[in-house]
């Protein structure tokens, strides 16, 4: 049975990645509050303009703003720790960390009166790059566009409401302008580029971590697909492990395939031989189930069940596991010729073909996962089996399967057996039989 892949649904891997990214950004933003507090105080301590009211009123709004981003950083951790995080919130505190810049830009200007013009002067605008390096931590691109967005209206708002606005400036900079671009401003400045710096770096550790995540969960789908018939893997990408864990009753066609003789032909068989004359038994019978539709449910040593209809039901899945029998005998029977032409045992099978309602469903753990079918008619496909022996037929089918098929006994070839009961099940079962002699085992 062929491994398949199974990665988790993209929408469900990044609302994880957004969350573990908000409670990141959380945290770099009470770090980032407290660091450019820090800096704050020296740099505005430094600075010895003729107004001092105004570096007064400068450290009041960059204090008040820089504890409101420290109580939005804080509110989000806790949020986020509680598990009461939802995506939305997001928008939220993107807003919050567009208007902490905005509203330091604003407050500047309106503290210095200087014109909007000389916004760019301003250590606040530098928080730009910070804001934005937030963004790359949520792998969301709406949520980037909208703080670009914001930001860029904000400034341009700001740009609008200004009165003087001139486009060959000549006069001498007015003289708090000089302030702004002292050691401790320009200090100010630098910090804010590394702290973008950092964000950036922990950006690139969360998308590490995010791929280590995704290669992780495909190794964990892969566990769980490694014993799974490719057209149930399929199933369990779409609908997930709990859906198939339920399961669901359906009508199938189930083939069950013993070969003949196996235990003393084995006896005569080193380890290494038996091994590949086993897989070569294997080999065809997985090429006749795959060209007929057939979901091999499991090998049984020297044993085969083969069931039809398991990924999508329909009238055809009974022909087709009698159409799987009959290419089975053939690949046998051809087989058969060539071990002979090497002067070797041929190799004999039985083939016993039902149809009826069963219980599909997976079983298991991670470790090994096993999707089954449960039910009378893979027990009366097993006694279908066992009876090619005593009949000493080839293949024998159920009335109910060549019914399903929509094939007349008479017409197809089939010889009929007396009606009889089943070991271990109640009642009697009509059935027909095909093939050569089979031996017993």
């Amino acid at each position: 049975m062929p491994n398949q892949t199974l990665l988790p649904e993209p929408a469900a891997l990044f609302d994880d990645a957004e969350t573990r990214a908000e409670r990141t950004i959380a945290i770099l933003r009470i770090v980032i509050a407290a660091a450019l507090g820090l800096m704050l105080v020296l740099a505005v301590y430094g600075l010895r303009p003729s107004d001092e009211a105004v570096v007064t009123r400068q450290w009041l709004f960059a204090g008040v703003t820089l504890m409101g981003y420290l109580a939005l950083g804080i509110a989000s951790l806790t949020v986020n720790l509680l598990g009461r995080y939802r995506p939305w919130m997001a928008w939220v505190t993107v807003t919050g960390d567009c208007l902490f810049l905005l509203l330091n830009v604003w407050l500047s200007l309106l503290n210095t009166g200087l014109p909007a013009y000389y916004m760019i002067s301003m250590p606040a605008i530098w928080l730009a790059p910070l804001a934005l390096a937030f963004g790359a931590l949520r792998f969301n691109p709406l949520l980037q566009a909208y703080m670009v967005a914001l930001i860029v209206a904000g400034i341009a708002v700001m740009a609008l409401m200004e009165p003087r606005w001139v486009f060959n400036i000549d006069d001498t900079p007015p003289p708090l302008l000089n302030a702004f671009f002292s050691p401790p401003p320009n200090i100010m400045r630098m910090a804010m580029f590394i702290l973008a710096g950092v964000v950036l770096v922990v950006a690139s550790v969360r998308a590490r971590a995010l791929l280590t995540h995704a290669i992780n969960e495909t190794r964990r789908g892969s566990n769980l697909t490694r014993y799974l018939p490719q057209q149930v893997a399929d199933r369990l990408a779409e609908t997930g492990l709990d859906e198939l864990r339920r399961g669901r009753r359906q009508d199938v066609a189930i083939l069950f395939v013993d070969m003949r003789g196996f235990t003393p032909l084995s006896e005569s068989l080193t380890p290494e031989a038996l091994s590949e004359f086993v897989g070569t038994f294997r080999q065809r019978i997985t090429r006749a189930a795959d060209s007929c539709g057939g979901t091999i449910d499991k090998y049984i040593g020297d044993a085969a069940l083969v069931v039809f209809g398991l990924d999508r039901a329909g009238r055809n899945d009974a022909d087709a596991a009698i159409t799987c029998g009959r290419t089975m005998l053939e690949a046998f029977a051809d087989w058969s010729r060539q071990r002979q032409g090497d002067g070797l045992p041929p190799v004999h099978v039985g083939i016993g073909v039902h149809w009826g309602e069963v219980f599909c469903g997976a079983v298991g753990d991670e470790a090994r996962l096993e999707y089954t079918v449960l039910g009378d008619p893979v027990n009366v496909a097993a006694r279908l089996q066992e009876l090619t022996k005593e009949a000493g037929l080839s293949m024998i089918a159920s009335s109910e399967v060549l019914a399903a098929a929509g094939h007349d006994p008479a017409a197809t070839g089939w010889q009929t057996l007396p009606t009889m009961p089943l070991r271990g099940r109640r009642g009697t079962i009509a059935a027909y039989g095909t093939g050569g002699a089979s031996p017993a085992a």
